[in-house]
C-alpha cells in the first residue's frame, strides 16, 4: 500500500511541476514578451519592425496556447493519478480480503 501512495504522490507532484511551469509560461507571455515587444516596437520604426512585431505576437500566443496546454496536461494526470490510485486501493483491499 504504501507504494501505491508513492506512486499517487510522485503523480501529483510531477502535475504540480508542470502548473508552476505553465504559470511561469503564462507570466512570460504576458508580461514580460508584451514589454518587450512593446520596447522594440517603440524603438525600432518601419516595415521590418510591423512585421517583426506581428511575428512576436504569434509567438506570445503560441506560448500562452501551451501554457494552456500544460494547465490542462496538470489536470488530466491529476484525474488519472486519482483513478488509478482508487482502482489500486481497491484491487489491494480485494487481495487482502482473500489472504484472511
Amino acid at each position: 500500500m504504501d507504494l501505491i501512495e508513492m506512486d499517487f504522490q510522485n503523480a501529483v507532484k510531477a502535475a504540480d511541476e508542470l502548473e508552476q511551469i505553465a504559470k511561469n509560461l503564462h507570466t512570460l507571455a504576458d508580461s514580460r514578451f508584451q514589454s518587450c515587444l512593446s520596447g522594440i516596437a517603440a524603438n525600432w520604426k518601419g516595415e521590418n519592425a510591423a512585421a517583426f512585431c506581428k511575428k512576436g505576437s504569434i509567438v506570445g500566443d503560441h506560448i500562452l496556447d501551451s501554457a494552456s496546454d500544460l494547465r490542462n496536461a496538470a489536470q488530466t494526470l491529476r484525474e488519472m493519478a486519482r483513478n488509478l490510485y482508487e482502482a489500486e486501493k481497491k484491487n489491494y483491499e480485494i487481495a487482502k480480503n482473500r489472504e484472511i
